[in-house]
């Protein structure tokens, strides 16, 4: 990783907070999460401030001249210099006043508020005084950080190995213990509230709450403290001095915690003192010599040999005797100290004259060893060390001190029932590695060879050795599987036997090993007959077992009797068939006569119990435990001794033994993973549930029981077995029914439910209860919820996989996501954990020094709120009651956002997902919710975090991720502020001049983004990802343009990224996995750029210097993009196979079943996972074979791999439709002529699609984009007229026809009904363009003519074949209505015949031969075209669309485009086109005459753009050839070329520019006919429908006969009538401009427009007078 250089500024801004944070990240997050340069930061920060490390005091250190408030503007401080102001100086005055806090240490934490959050302004006394505590807590966690790890970056074991030296360490220790006098001294420093409340100007609530929250720190700091020192005297030679101090501390610190403490913190939790009293006691240990690697006392401290300080230290435990664990400790310490003088009296004399001399004992070493003993023992030490070792057991450390300290103290005490209870205790809080070093330890192993000589005698062995198997199964087993001696207490007297002589005893001895057994000294026996003996706990006298005869044993003396004695026979047998017949015999006395049980055999019930949770719990291999069980259950009655514990557990419930429910209760969470049949049997036939309308007996046990008490063990215990229901109800593999399943978790999520609404307000002796119930339901309602609504969202939960689920998940949805008040109690709850941090003293107790039970219930329902919103959104719900209360305290989350680091990125995601979802009826807005006040804090405190030196790369990325989508929502009040740095009012004006004034200019988002983009090389590619997703967004957003030269460094750096990925033409089947996502995130890193590129070049200028412009510009281009457009689609194939193979597996399922749904973000961002690999594991279950087990890894790492290369692809296909945006930004934003490196991408495009064979599924996208690319830079040459060689030309055509052809086109499929236009169109377009750009016609043609006949016949003709023919049987399948048909996707279908026609212009305007032509018109005849055009226009009484006869515009504009061409004319003409024309039904309606533009726009469009320009244009190419056709097409229109020559003279004249279009088409008309002499082949002809009607014309005919047929126009006489209307017209102007009208919308506005009428009536006058020359005009 490249390192950069610090600048001062970091110095400034780096925190001890700070460190400890990123530190912590680090250890947990690894560089995922955290920058490795960060740590050169850390480095030169901790180095000037190494001095604070050593003496933390100094934090606590109040300089002596402080007397008034400080005026210097900066500070230096250990060679930084810190800015400050009059505000930082006054309050840190304060601060340091009130709490002995040092003066210059709380000015810089207040500059650094100020230089990062711009916060103080707002802040009160108390938050800023909480920074300076926080910051002062955090020397001490550095330390510990420091010290506990070696192997950070950049630091390695610098300080490591600094704070680890013996010198240091002793150093550090004593300034602790200054730091633990100080806290002693200053905890609630302030008695008199009202005094110190008016010298600083507070109220007394005020007071009293800043009080509250320093001492809630100051009890942190102290449980710091000893934790480090802890860690500190851990094997250390500890001078004398400090273990004077230690224990004179120790006095006053147990005095204050059993006197002071409760008072100070009021209802601080029991179980915080017990862990601090328990650190100080764990301190006094070490202190006093306990040696970790030896288990023993190290005798060379200095204290152990310095008779004066022994004799105090001595003195001090005398003062300490409520320590019964001290006590024991130091009889341990005399008794070691005895042994020592009674080894070398001599060398030992000195002290110890010097020791009885000062301690003034008048009794012997050894005897007040005893007495230390005997007092420990009367405190109850064993219960001590119990709970010393609970209270700290969240920590690995103290548990394995003190299995340690029990090891030394087996030296001194025997295995007893209640010793065999601390052992388990102890060891099952103890690292599996200590415990194994504990039972293989050597004393260990002598005191367990006694237990084992005495099996099984209950007291003496069984119970004992009960307890100590649980903390281990393996040596559990190893014991128990097989013993070999068997111990009874027996009356010599009445058996008969034999002496074993010496020889034969000597070689039992061998045989049995017996030394590990019994002692060897003992006498052996050998029974001469059978005897009988009763076995353990049996109480029906007539129950024997067997002993038979032969059997040796030996004699152990316990009396001076024979009947004192017991017998140990050397006798085979299974522990475990003992332990499960004494169990069922406990059973039995507990389920019927539980008040005559005793506590021993009580708590033996208890211990087999804990025995069998062990031996069941998923850490043992089923196998092994299902041989266990089978051992255990062979001499009981019931199948399996699981069932008796079950029936211990039902008496439990009903006889309210609250212990002995929650013992059992724990046996079924270990139950469940490896053996849940037996817990669904025993909760379906159990009353613990609601049961036929009763109520459970959980319900009775927390209302009766835990309500009352404050504990709530039980159910805590039982919501943890509903969790692992939960997991275990999607084993898709078991086969327990479905139904009783569903029926249990539905009574148990309703009784949580109901829990989950109220428990805030029960009393908890235990605070940590609290927390942990709450932490158990939400991650119980979290597993539902994600289980049921994260997969196969097209699917009802009712029938999904997890089906099992789906009452209970719509429960938690009602309960939490209801609409209404009485509805949101769950709400409630669960938004008074997500703001629980602003009570200072719930903060405190949930500190993680006490353990991570209250961080992790503040984190998962963070996770709870996120899934349950986004929830809301997939299910398309009303706002809900959480989402009202979540916006209501939106301001507290702020708060907690700006002072807790750990709930940062929880926070910050909550608010993503508020404003990233989508809202029915209304839009919440954020910025209403905050207010101004709080919303610029956020705005603040946001930009500190981006510009904070110590990167936190998930909160970076979770915070850009926030930025991204509030940008891109609609919360714009929220959006403005974070991009001007102002709230959008109308008083911005004086409030930027305020700002002005006071020099703290407002700063926009987007600069500081800007900014860590200049790093991007040094940040993940997730994080990057995501920064240029949000800068993007903010561009999009922006205001005001953007000057990109101020933008220079930003681009030059993204383009250095950019240029340094060259994507490999490797496989995915060539790389690994690793290299698959590094590369695939390579992708998405160059696609975000290429987005940003392409926002640039579309809004900026066209500045050819940007480097840009250069890279768009260059030569080379093409060989840079090729890779990113060759995408391989072999993941196809795979997916397919693992969906083949995948449904035949299993046969009613598909994989499709178990994708994910993106509801809520996964823990890394390596997991790619698409499916629930988790739920499709489940599917194996119960298949234990090889072959099976070896499947299911094959299957679930392939189907892990298609989720890998999906991403790969994805980020490919990101990648190249990026590329293809800059490409199409910069391109249509060209004004210079493209380089012909284009001409390259055009082809090489071209031909990947040609490769590629087939657009389908997520590759249809890139074959998109390289056809739209194609088009649009074949758009730029012919805009720019860029010259492309003709050989070229012909190539692109020849590819694009090719694809156009091909399946992933699929022209003829899609065109017929215009889907999937997207792909032929630009493909049409892009012809179009290199007919355009063709520079010589004929040439072209003649080399081309095969390629473009091709492409017209399979474009042209069956294109507009197959859209025509869709619209015909569209219009017969309707129900039709006559006036009106609808017809789907009619205007695109018309846009795309108006296509097709632009393409036929095309190749019409090359010129091509008349052969040409012939070919064109036979495809169009061949095809049907032809025939489909005439078909539509005649087929139907009226063809309308909305009511308007659009088709038939549509087809005569067809037919008039096509008969442009006298070859395809000639086509129509065979196909029957006058008889269409003339016998159609719309024809018809337009043969009834008096169609008039103004009253019929659409039906005179028809008439006159179509009818008539399509007989003109045949006229003008067959001419007399088809006189008859035209003259009949005259008579059948007859009416209508009448009523329009005589409305000229009508009355009711309307004049329009279509009425003298239509006037002079049928004055040309007629003008054509004449010059075919059509009035002489009327007279001379018999034609039908033409009337016999004739009148004398002498003037103009020497026959005095002419034939009507276009009346009005036949005869000269006619025409000069017309004339002289026209001149009437012209004449009266005013007359003229009172009749005229609009044909079009665009005549209308021009003729409402009074600057432009009068030139359009000049025009319409000229019109006229054309039409006037027409007349009598010769052709």
């Amino acid at each position: 990783m490249t390192t950069i250089t610090n600048h001062k500024k970091d110095d400034v801004l780096t925190s001890f907070v700070n460190v400890e944070n990123f530190i912590r990240a680090y250890v947990k997050e690894g560089t995922e999460g955290t920058s490795t340069y960060g740590f050169t930061t850390i480095d030169q920060f901790i180095d000037k401030n190494f001095e604070l490390l050593l003496d933390s005091q100094k934090f606590n250190t109040i300089e002596s001249e402080l007397t008034n408030k400080g005026t210097k503007e900066q500070l230096n401080l250990r060679g930084i210099t810190y800015k400050t102001c009059r505000e930082n100086n006054e309050t840190a005055f304060h601060i340091s006043k009130l709490f002995n806090l040092n003066y210059s240490e709380s000015i810089r934490v207040l500059s650094q508020m100020t230089d990062s959050w711009d916060y103080n302004n707002s802040a009160s006394l108390e938050t800023l005084t909480e920074c300076v505590l926080k910051e002062r807590n955090s020397t001490i966690n550095v330390v510990s950080l420091l010290f506990n790890d070696n192997d950070l970056p950049i630091l390695e074991n610098k300080y490591f190995d600094k704070l680890t030296d013996s010198e240091t360490k002793i150093t550090i220790a004593k300034n602790l213990i200054r730091s633990i006098e100080f806290v002693l001294t200053t905890f609630n420093v302030n008695d008199d509230i009202s005094t110190n409340s008016s010298e600083f100007k507070l109220s007394n609530a005020e007071f009293a709450d800043l009080l509250k929250m320093k001492n809630s720190y100051d009890l942190i700091y102290l449980t710091n403290i000893l934790k480090l020192l802890s860690n500190l005297v851990l094997n250390t030679m500890v001078p004398v001095e400090i273990v004077k101090s230690w224990f004179t501390v120790s006095i006053d610190m147990v005095a204050f915690l059993k006197n002071n403490l409760s008072s100070i913190i009021i209802n601080i939790p029991m179980n915080i003192i017990t862990k601090v009293e328990s650190l100080v006691t764990i301190n006094s240990l070490l202190i006093l010599g306990l040696d970790t690697t030896i288990s023993s006392i190290n005798i060379d401290t200095p204290y152990f040999n310095d008779p004066v300080c022994f004799t105090q230290v001595q003195l001090m435990v005398d003062d300490l005797a409520t320590d019964s664990i001290l006590s024991y400790m130091w009889s341990f310490v005399l008794y070691t100290k005895t042994y020592l003088i009674e080894e070398d009296t001599t060398k030992n004399a000195i002290f110890l004259d010097q020791f009885l001399k000062l301690s003034q004992i008048d009794i012997s070493i050894e005897d007040l060893s005893t007495l230390y003993a005997q007092r420990a023992e009367s405190c109850n030490v064993l219960a001590d060390m119990i709970k010393l070792t609970d209270s700290l057991a969240t920590d690995y450390l103290y548990p394995t001190i003190m299995s340690s300290f029990l090891t030394f103290q087996l030296n001194f005490i025997p295995i007893t029932v209640e010793v065999s209870n601390v052992i388990k205790r102890i060891l099952l809080n103890t690292p599996r590695e200590f415990v194994e070093k504990f039972l293989t330890s050597e004393i260990f192993d002598r005191k367990l060879s006694v237990i084992l000589a005495k099996l099984p005698l209950v007291d003496d062995a069984l119970i004992p050795l009960i307890n100590i198997c649980s903390s281990n199964i393996e040596f559990a087993n190893f014991h128990l599987h097989r013993l070999n001696t068997y111990a009874s207490n027996l009356n010599l007297s009445k058996i008969e036997y034999d002496i074993v002589d010496e020889e034969s005893m000597d070689e039992e001895n061998n045989k049995l090993n017996t030394p590990n057994n019994v002692p060897n000294t003992t006498e052996m026996i050998r029974l001469s007959k059978d005897i009988m003996i009763q076995p353990p706990l049996e109480t029906d006298k007539n129950i024997l077992m067997p002993i038979p005869k032969d059997t040796r044993a030996k004699i152990l003396q316990t009396g001076s009797t024979a009947e004192d004695s017991i017998l140990v026979f050397l006798y085979d047998y299974n522990g475990w068939s003992t332990i499960g017949y004494a169990f069922q015999k406990l059973c039995e006395v507990y389920t019927q006569k539980s008040d005559q049980m005793n506590d021993k055999y009580y708590d033996m019930i208890v211990s087999i119990i804990e025995l069998l949770s062990s031996v069941v719990s998923p850490g043992v291999p089923i196998n092994q435990s299902s041989v266990i069980l089978t051992d255990t259950s062979r001499n009981i009655d019931d199948e399996s001794i699981i069932l008796l514990v079950f029936k211990v557990f039902e008496a439990a419930i009903r006889n309210r033994d609250y212990n002995m429910a929650c013992v059992c209760c724990d046996f079924a969470n270990t139950l469940v993973p490896n053996y849940p049949q037996y817990v669904w049997k025993y909760l379906a036939r159990s009353d613990l549930l609601d049961r036929y309308g009763k109520t459970g007996l959980a319900s009775t046990i927390l209302g009766i029981l835990e309500l009352s008490n404050g504990a709530y063990k039980f159910t805590i215990s039982l919501s943890k077995l509903a969790n692992l229901l939960v997991e275990e109800s999607l084993l898709l593999g078991t086969n327990m029914s479905s139904k009783t399943k569903e029926d249990i978790l539905n009574k148990l999520i309703t009784y949580f439910l109901n829990i989950y609404e109220s428990y805030h307000f029960w009393k908890f002796e235990n605070i940590y209860e609290r927390f942990e119930l709450g932490s158990q339901l939400t991650k119980l309602f979290m597993n539902v919820l994600f289980n049921i609504y994260s997969i196969d969202s097209q699917t009802p939960p009712e029938k999904k996989v997890t089906h099992v689920l789906a009452k209970s998940g719509k429960l938690l949805l009602n309960g939490f996501l209801g609409v209404q008040s009485s509805e949101s109690n769950c709400a409630s709850s669960l938004i008074k954990i997500l703001t629980s941090y602003t009570d200072k003293q719930v903060y405190a107790l949930g500190n993680l020094v006490f353990g991570p039970i209250y961080n992790e219930l503040v984190m998962t329902s963070f996770d709870l709120s996120i899934l349950l919103v986004s929830l809301r959104n997939s299910v398309h719900m009303r706002m809900s009651s959480l989402e009202q209360l979540i916006f209501t305290n939106s301001s507290q989350l702020i708060d907690i956002y700006c002072l807790s680091r750990s709930l940062k990125r929880p926070i910050i995601n909550l608010l993503n997902t508020i404003v990233s979802i989508s809202w029915i009826d209304e839009n919440p807005l954020v910025l209403s919710y905050l207010g101004e006040t709080h919303a610029k804090i956020f705005v603040h405190v946001i930009e500190a975090d981006l510009e904070n030196p110590l990167d936190d790369f998930k909160l970076s990325n979770d915070i850009y991720e926030f930025l991204g989508a509030l940008l891109e929502s609609k919360q714009h009040g929220l959006s403005i502020l974070f991009l001007t740095g102002d709230i959008a009012t109308s008083s911005n004006i004086d409030r930027k001049e305020q700002t002005d004034k006071n020099n703290r200019p407002n700063k926009s988002i987007l600069t500081v983004l800007q900014n860590n983009a200049l790093k991007l090389n040094l940040l993940p590619d997730y994080v990057s990802c995501a920064l240029l997703d949000a800068i993007a967004f903010a561009f999009n957003s922006w205001v005001h343009k953007k000057n990109i030269k101020n933008d220079g460094a930003f681009i030059d750096t993204l383009m250095k990224i950019f240029k340094q990925f060259k994507p490999s033409d490797a496989t995915v089947d060539d790389m690994t996995n690793d290299k698959i996502l590094e590369v695939s995130n390579k992708f998405r890193l160059a696609s975000r750029i290429a987005e940003i590129f392409a926002l640039y070049v579309y809004s900026s200028d066209n500045t050819s210097s940007s480097s840009i412009h250069q890279l768009l510009g260059s030569d080379d281009l093409f060989s840079i993009i090729k890779p990113y457009f060759e995408i391989q689609n072999e993941y196809i194939d795979f997916l397919e196979n693992i969906n083949q193979r995948f449904d035949k597996k299993f046969t009613n399922l598909s994989l499709s079943r178990f994708r994910l749904e993106p509801l809520i973000k996964p823990q890394s961002h390596h997991n790619c996972d698409m499916f629930n690999l988790d739920l499709i594991s489940t599917l194996f279950i119960g298949k234990t074979d090889a072959v099976e087990l070896t499947e299911k890894i094959s299957l679930i790492q392939d189907i892990k791999n298609v989720s890998l290369r999906l991403q790969y692809v994805n980020h490919q296909i990101a990648a190249a439709k990026a590329w293809g945006a800059l490409l199409t930004s910069y391109i249509k934003g060209s004004t210079v002529q493209l380089k012909d490196t284009y001409i390259d991408i055009i082809c090489y495009f071209l031909q990947t699609n040609i490769d590629g064979k087939m657009a389908s599924g997520l590759l249809a996208d890139v074959f998109q984009e390289r056809i739209e690319l194609c088009f649009y830079i074949l758009y730029s040459f012919r805009k720019n007229k860029k010259m492309i060689p003709e050989k070229k030309l012909i190539k692109i055509l020849s590819e694009l026809i090719i694809i156009f052809k091909s399946n992933s086109i699929n022209y003829l499929k899609n065109v017929a009904s215009s889907i999937n236009r997207e792909l032929y169109r630009p493909i049409l377009r892009s012809v179009l363009i290199i007919f355009e750009l063709v520079q010589n016609n004929e040439q072209f043609v003649d080399v081309a003519s095969d390629s473009i006949l091709e492409f017209f016949e399979w474009s042209f003709s069956k294109g507009v074949y197959l859209i025509l023919s869709n619209i015909l049987a569209d219009m017969t399948n309707a129900t039709t209505n006559l006036e009106s048909t609808i017809i789907c996707d009619m205007d695109e279908k018309i846009q795309d015949i108006f296509l097709l026609l632009s393409l036929f212009n095309k190749i019409k305007q090359l010129n091509p031969p008349g052969s040409f032509n012939e070919i064109l018109a036979s495809s169009l005849n061949d095809v049907g075209t032809i025939k489909v055009i005439l078909n539509l226009y005649s087929s139907f009484p009226s063809i309308r669309l909305n009511g308007e006869p659009l088709l038939g515009n549509l087809i005569l504009t067809l037919v008039s485009e096509l008969c442009s061409v006298k070859e395809i004319s000639s086509k129509f003409i065979t196909n029957g086109l006058f008889a269409v024309l003339l016998e159609s039904s719309l024809s018809v309606i337009l043969q009834e005459g008096n169609i008039k533009p103004e009253t019929q726009p659409r039906l005179h469009n028809i008439w006159s753009n179509g009818l008539l320009s399509i007989m003109l244009l045949l006229v003008s190419e067959f001419g007399s050839n088809i006189l008859p056709e035209t003259c009949l097409f005259a008579s059948y229109f007859h009416k209508q070329i009448q009523s329009t020559i005589f409305s000229w003279s009508d009355s009711n004249l309307v004049v329009s520019t279509a009425l003298i279009r239509e006037t002079t088409q049928l004055i040309l008309l007629q003008r054509m006919l004449e010059k075919l002499n059509y009035q002489g082949y009327l007279l001379n002809s018999n034609i039908p429908n033409i009337e016999d009607k004739k009148f004398n014309n002498v003037n103009d005919d020497p026959n005095g006969q002419i034939a009507h047929l276009m009346i009005g126009l036949d005869s000269m006489e006619e025409k000069k009538a017309l004339n002289m209307t026209l001149n009437k017209l012209l004449t009266h102007p005013k007359y003229l401009n009172s009749r005229i009208v609009a044909s079009t919308q665009e005549e209308q506005h021009t003729l409402d427009d009074e600057t432009k009428r009068s030139g359009f009536v000049s025009h319409l006058n000229s019109s006229i007078k054309e039409l006037q020359r027409s007349l009598f005009e010769v052709l």
